[in-house]
């Protein structure tokens, strides 16, 4: 908190740094939550790339065992 001689200016002062520390918190809120849900995509998305090779990797090895077999 700001104290100016002229009360009007502390006044001033102080709204508009309160207004800049919640803008600059809202677009460091809304930064951080991009790069976490871009994060949480990826991973996301390498779980269930990893997952479906698995599962086709099973399902052709099991296919291969059924035609090796008979």
């Amino acid at each position: 908190m700001m104290k100016f001689t002229n009360p009007l200016k502390t006044k001033i002062y102080n709204q508009l740094h309160h207004q800049l520390d919640d803008e600059l918190y809202i677009q460091l809120y809304r930064q951080l939550d991009t790069q976490l849900h871009t994060q949480l995509r990826t991973q996301l998305y390498r779980q269930l790339d990893t997952q479906l090779h698995t599962q086709l990797r099973t399902q052709l090895s099991d296919e291969i065992y059924k035609t090796t077999k008979n």
